[in-house]
């Protein structure tokens, strides 16, 4: 049997599980007074753990009774079906095809439709998915001729919480063209193999962008060095 990766689903008393709890409450406050609530996760590289991480901060938020959608927007290497044991035959690619160009209202009805069928419930009770759909010939060009802000304007009306899960920074630009549109971008760090050098590279890239960082998810912390960064202010730390 495939092992789940859904920790606070499965191990709600677990360090993992409680290091996103506290990871929650944090969001929470940095949302408070806004009703906007949008994030990106995305990583400097490859296996840093940021579909991960997305998942398990989307079950944890869902635990809470927020109506949370995680939107898979890798669409070259999207895992978000994977760990949440969905098809993705369509998905957020086919969805960005009707929204290149300029989009009005009156088209409005038209993208909820499409909406409504491609978003999947999931095992996790409030928690739904936008699986990346098909592979795009260039999905760097897809996410750059659609309006990403009519789409999560589509998105806030039925979700307290959205959460995309985007290719790593410093690889694909893909991230960055989500970097104005959302509220918060976070980039998740492995202690075990981000160099500084590269993270505060990603760091800039998104900042020269319009993007908001508020803090650094590190993770893949060994039990003897999360006690180290458990009091570090705006940092949120994630053992896995």
């Amino acid at each position: 049997m495939e092992k789940s990766e859904l920790i606070v689903n499965d191990f709600p008393r677990s360090p993992v599980s409680e290091a996103f709890r506290l990871f929650r409450t944090n969001l929470y406050y940095l949302f408070e007074n806004n009703e906007s609530k949008s994030i990106c996760i995305t990583s400097s590289d490859a296996g840093e753990g940021k579909s991960w991480v997305s998942a398990n901060l989307a079950t944890v938020c869902a635990q809470y009774g927020k109506k949370v959608l995680v939107v898979d927007a890798d669409l070259r290497k999207g895992r978000q079906h994977r760990i949440f044991k969905r098809n993705n035959r369509t998905g957020l690619s086919d969805i960005l095809k009707e929204l290149r160009g300029k989009i009005d209202e009156d088209d409005a009805k038209k993208i909820v439709e499409e909406l409504t069928v491609k978003i999947q419930d999931t095992e996790v009770s409030n928690l739904y998915l936008l699986t990346s759909g098909p592979v795009s010939f260039n999905p760097s060009d897809l996410l750059g001729t659609a309006n990403l802000d009519f789409l999560l304007k589509l998105l806030k009306r039925e979700f307290d919480l959205i959460i995309i899960d985007t290719p790593p920074a410093s690889i694909i630009t893909d991230a960055l063209l989500f970097a104005k549109t959302v509220d918060y971008m976070f980039i998740v760090a492995s202690s075990k193999k981000t160099k500084k050098e590269v993270l505060l590279n990603t760091k800039k890239a998104v900042e020269n962008v319009g993007g908001r960082i508020p803090g650094i998810i590190l993770n893949q912390v060994s039990s003897e060095r999360r006690k180290e960064y458990s009091n570090a202010y705006s940092r949120y730390v994630v053992e896995k």
